[in-house]
C-alpha cells in the first residue's frame, strides 16, 4: 500500500507565504484593471457637466457679419450666413453655420437685423423682391420690410436683432435664436 502525505494541522493553520503573496497580488491587479476603465469611462460620460462653457471674456456677443458698403440706403434686404462656435455636450464645432440674418439700411443709414426664422414653425423666410416682402416657403407665412405680419399664420413678426456698426462699415450682428410657434420673443 501506498502512502499518501496528508498536510499536518501546522500547515493548515498557516498557509505557505506564497501563496498569500499571489493572492494578493491578483487583487491588486484585478483592481487596477477594474478601476482604469471606470475611472476614464465616468470621466467621459460626467465630462459636460464638469466641462466649464467657453465663453470669451472679451466678446460681447456681437458677431461680424459684414460691411455697410454692401447695403443700399433704401434698398432690398440682404440675406448673410451667421457663423460662430457650436457647442453640443461632448463636441464644440468651430467656425460653422448657426443661423441666417437678413439685414436692410433705411434711408437715415441705420441698420435693421431680422433673424432670418420664421417665427412660426422655425423655417427659413426668403426674400421675394418682386413681393417686396418676407415670404415663409414652409406655411405661407409673410412678413413686410419692417419685419411686420402680415397675415394672421405667424404668431409675431419677424425677430429683431441688436446690431451695431463698428470702424465706420463694419456690421455686428448679436445673434440669438427665438422660440417658434409664440407670441412672445423668447430666447432659446
Amino acid at each position: 500500500m501506498t502512502e499518501t502525505h496528508s498536510p499536518d494541522a501546522t500547515e493548515q493553520a498557516n498557509p505557505p507565504r506564497r501563496n498569500f503573496l499571489v493572492k494578493f497580488v491578483a487583487v491588486l491587479v484585478g483592481g487596477v484593471i477594474t478601476a482604469v476603465p471606470l475611472v476614464f469611462g465616468g470621466g467621459f460620460i460626467l465630462n459636460p457637466l464638469l466641462k466649464k462653457k467657453s465663453s470669451d471674456e472679451d466678446s460681447d456677443g456681437f458677431t461680424f457679419i459684414g460691411s455697410t458698403n454692401s447695403l443700399l440706403p433704401g434698398g432690398p434686404p440682404r440675406s448673410y450666413k451667421v457663423t460662430g462656435a457650436k457647442q453640443d455636450a461632448w463636441t464644440t464645432y468651430s467656425e460653422t453655420a448657426i443661423g441666417a440674418v437678413y439685414l436692410k439700411m433705411d434711408e437715415d443709414r441705420s441698420v435693421t437685423a431680422f433673424n432670418a426664422s420664421c417665427p412660426h414653425l422655425g423655417c427659413t423666410v426668403n426674400y421675394k423682391s418682386d413681393a417686396n416682402a418676407f415670404i415663409c416657403p414652409c406655411h405661407d407665412s409673410s412678413f413686410s420690410l419692417d419685419g411686420e405680419r402680415s397675415n394672421e399664420i405667424p404668431p409675431r413678426g419677424l425677430d429683431t436683432l441688436n446690431v451695431e456698426v463698428r470702424n465706420d462699415n463694419e456690421i455686428w450682428v448679436k445673434f440669438e435664436n427665438f422660440r417658434a410657434g409664440t407670441a412672445e420673443k423668447i430666447p432659446v
